[in-house]
Formats: structure tokens, C-alpha cells, sequence
């Protein structure tokens, strides 16, 4: 602590007190005190002299004590190498005179106080003004607690100071993503007001965690270098919006079995990309979906395509996809795309019993049957049939047929045969692929005797 240097070593500020017929008009019940302060003050045979300093802008007086009703009186000072003021004062014990000095940017630089007690008897009391350099005394922040997603909310015990009131400290608060990461050079991050006790610090990122430092700073700027540090994180909320989807924007068919989708990731005001997932849903006809069951499939998080398997070939699909966040919200777009799984190459002949039964008619002609056969691919109805002849068992030429049937037929007329002759028969099955199975059934009958 170091005290002013204006002239003398101290300023001295003359209390004179009179009772009636002195210096005002004071009362029996008052005392009409004044004030001198930059003038050349005679008092017990000491002469001082003090000028006001240049960097004092305005000065506040304040008088109180018990029994009496506080006086307060700010004077402009700036310029002036001298200031007299006068106050009608109660008369009591223990009046509590203090002086204030501010610069231009309203800072408190010096403080003086005295006490005197005013009884009519003449006085003189001297008040000593102090300059302002000591920092609060602050134990830093105590609490930081989340109040939403956005917000966390700090707490401190007030500071003390040796001149300003603790109800005119104000609080930096410094704050970082980090722990220590509080840049103490620059610019607090928020600025409480005077006399706070706790500062809600907003607009923060949900579920993100801050570090904090708070500084108390007094009227005249000084700042205390406290490295307390206190961290929260900002809350999870509640969320009940859907992300922003635009639906499927293509259906690749890429074999018999299988489409391709794909989209746009979606957005979400909490989610992050990578972390929504998608709801697929499946029909055979337009609009067929079911969005009350569960979706057909569901992606990894942050898919952006899906490859749809397992599918019928020469098919047509129609898929809408739907975008789901971590709150379980899900967008309703309609949007539906489709694709047709592609016809494979049938390398698989029919399954077929071969011949059943050979009837002769007539002198010229043995009538065939069989059971339809089955194919993988090639519906029943579309299957033909090749009809291999010989006059002896097992002699049939198998390289080419001597008939074809029309698709779908399970007889066949064989006719322009010899008469009174055994026909052998192989009946085998044919797909729209071009497959024939091999079976080797043989059936046989013979022609009816003819008296032509």
C-alpha cells in the first residue's frame, strides 16, 4: 500500500465544526461541516498544501453514522486544483466521512475515510487517501452446473476487497473446451455484473464439456490471477424432431437377386450423420408399404446405400427409406423408387419323369402322355416337349428330335406310322432357356393291323 504523492505527503482535509454563529447555519441538533481539499489549510500552527491530481475526474463524498440519515454528494472535480464543500451533519459520535476519488472512466483510483465525532466543538480531522493497486482477495469459482443443453450456470463466493465493496466487484469469466485452455491474455469470455455472486453462461453445444476460470475485478482494475478452474457438461436433450430426409434417390438392379438403393445422408438438429440409420421398406406393388410394421431392413448408422438381397428374379421392387435419429424419430417421406431384379442365364434343365404312357389308335398312329414337368425358371405352361421315335428298344437318336409339342402340353399324337409295327418312344423336356433334361424312360406301342 502506497499514499498519495500530491504536494505533502498526505492530503489534508479540514473538518470545521461550529454551533450557531459560526461557519453556516448550524442548528443545536447539527453541525455545518466543511470541506477543503487543494487549498493551503492553517490549523494548531501546521500549514499544508495538497493540489487535486490530474487523473482524478470526480470525487463522492458520503457521511454516515447511527441516528442520522446518510449524505452523499458527487462533485466534478476535473481541472479544479481546488474543491470546498459543506454538509449539514447530524451532531452523534463515530460520523464516518469517506471520500472517493474516480478517473475519467469511472474507476476508483483513491479512498480516504475518517470518523469523527460532532458535538458543536470546532475540529479538524485529516483523511488520508489511498491509492487503489491491491487486487480482490477471491477463492475463484466454486460451482459450474448444467442447467440445459445450452446453458451451465457458475457460482463463487463473493470477493473482498480494501476499498471497493464487495457489491462493486465484478467477475471475469474465462472459459474453454479444454482443460487449462482458458486464454487469460485476452478478453474474458463474459463480464458478470457488479456484486455477482453466480453469471448463467449460454449458448452453449449440447452434450459438450467447459472448463471454467472467474477473476474478480474492483473498481479501479485491478485483477486477481486466481487459476481456479471448475468444468460441466451441457445436458442431452430431449428430442422429438425427425431428421430432414429426402427419401431413396435410385434402385439399381444388379442380378436376379439383388437392387441396390442408395440416398443423401440425412441431417438432424441433435443426431450427427454418422449416427442415423435407415428404414427400409419393401413391396411388390406401388404404394404397398407398410409403415405400421417393422421397417423390411435397417441399415448400419451413417449408411448411405443398401444392398437389398435375397430377392425373386424378373421381379419388380418398390422401396421408400426412411432416416431414424438416436431419439428414435423418424422422418415420413414417401418418396418410393423401384427396380426389376434381372432374368438370370437357366443353365438348369427341367425335372421330368419322361414318358408315361403309349396308346396305339389306329394302323397309324401311337398317342403319348406324361406328367408336366417343373423347371427353376421357365413356368410349366412354357415348357416344350421333344419326342424321340425308333422301331427298336434304345435306338433313338438323341442329336435330333423326330417332334416337337407346343409349350404346355402333357400328349402327344404320333401319326403316319406303319402299321402292325412296335414304336419305341423318349419323351424329354425342354426350357425357354434351351435346356433339356436326359432321361431315358422308354415307352413303347404298336400299330394296329391294317387289311389296306
Amino acid at each position: 500500500m502506497r499514499y498519495l504523492r500530491y504536494i505533502s505527503l498526505i492530503i489534508l482535509f479540514l473538518i470545521l465544526a461550529s454551533c450557531g454563529g459560526g461557519i453556516g447555519g448550524s442548528s443545536p441538533d447539527s453541525t455545518t461541516v466543511m470541506i477543503n481539499l487543494g487549498q493551503q489549510v492553517i490549523s494548531a500552527g501546521m500549514v499544508s498544501s495538497s493540489v487535486i491530481p490530474s487523473s482524478v475526474n470526480s470525487m463522492k463524498f458520503y457521511i454516515s453514522g447511527s441516528g442520522m440519515s446518510p449524505v452523499e454528494r458527487i462533485v466534478t472535480v476535473a481541472g479544479s486544483a481546488a474543491v470546498e464543500e459543506r454538509f449539514e451533519v447530524s451532531n452523534g459520535a463515530d460520523r464516518h466521512f469517506e471520500v472517493f476519488s474516480y478517473d475519467n472512466n469511472g474507476s476508483l483510483i483513491y479512498y480516504g475515510d475518517a470518523y469523527a465525532t460532532l458535538t458543536g466543538t470546532p475540529t479538524s480531522v485529516s483523511i488520508t487517501m489511498i491509492a487503489n493497486e491491491i487486487p480482490p482477495t477471491f477463492g475463484g469459482v466454486v460451482t459450474a452446473t448444467a442447467a440445459s443443453s445450452t446453458e451451465i450456470d457458475l457460482s463463487w463466493t463473493a470477493a473482498t476487497d480494501d476499498i471497493t465493496q464487495s457489491s462493486d466487484i465484478v467477475y471475469l469469466v474465462y472459459m474453454s473446451t479444454t482443460s487449462g485452455g482458458q486464454n487469460f491474455l485476452s478478453q474474458p469470455d463474459f463480464t458478470t455484473a457488479a456484486g455477482a455472486a453466480s453469471y448463467a453462461v449460454t449458448g452453449l453445444f449440447a452434450s459438450t464439456t467447459y472448463y471454467f476460470a472467474v477473476r474478480a475485478k474492483d473498481e479501479a482494475g485491478n485483477l486477481e490471477n486466481n487459476t481456479v478452474e471448475v468444468s460441466e457438461a451441457t445436458l442431452t436433450p430431449t428430442d422429438t424432431t425427425a431428421p430432414t430426409f429426402g427419401g431413396a434417390t435410385g434402385a439399381t438392379a444388379v442380378s436376379g437377386t439383388e437392387i441396390d438403393l442408395s440416398w443423401t445422408a440425412a441431417t438432424d438438429n441433435v443426431t450427427a450423420q454418422s449416427n442415423i440409420v435407415y428404414l427400409i421398406y419393401m413391396s411388390t406393388t406401388s404404394g404397398g408399404q407398410d409403415f405400421l410394421s417393422q421397417p423390411d431392413f435397417t441399415t448400419a448408422a451413417g449408411a448411405v446405400s443398401y444392398a437389398v438381397t435375397g430377392l425373386n428374379s424378373s421381379t419388380t421392387y418398390y422401396f421408400v427409406v426412411r432416416a431414424k435419429d438416436e431419439a428414435g424419430n423418424v422422418d415420413n417421406n414417401t418418396v418410393q423408387v423401384s427396380a426389376t431384379t434381372q432374368t438370370p442365364p437357366d443353365s438348369t434343365p427341367p425335372t421330368f419323369g419322361g414318358a408315361s404312357t403309349a396308346t396305339a389308335v389306329s394302323s397309324a398312329e401311337i398317342d403319348l402322355s406324361w406328367t408336366a414337368a417343373t423347371d427353376n425358371v421357365t413356368a410349366s405352361s412354357n415348357i416344350v416337349y421333344l419326342i424321340y421315335i425308333s422301331t427298336s428298344p434304345g435306338g433313338q437318336d438323341f442329336q435330333t428330335p423326330n417332334y416337337i409339342t407346343t409349350a404346355g402340353a402333357v400328349t402327344y399324337a404320333v401319326t403316319g406310322l406303319g402299321s402292325s409295327t412296335t414304336y419305341y418312344f423318349v419323351v424329354r423336356a425342354k426350357d425357354e432357356a434351351g435346356n433339356v433334361d436326359t432321361n431315358t424312360v422308354e415307352v413303347s406301342a404298336t400299330t394296329l393291323w391294317s387289311m389296306m
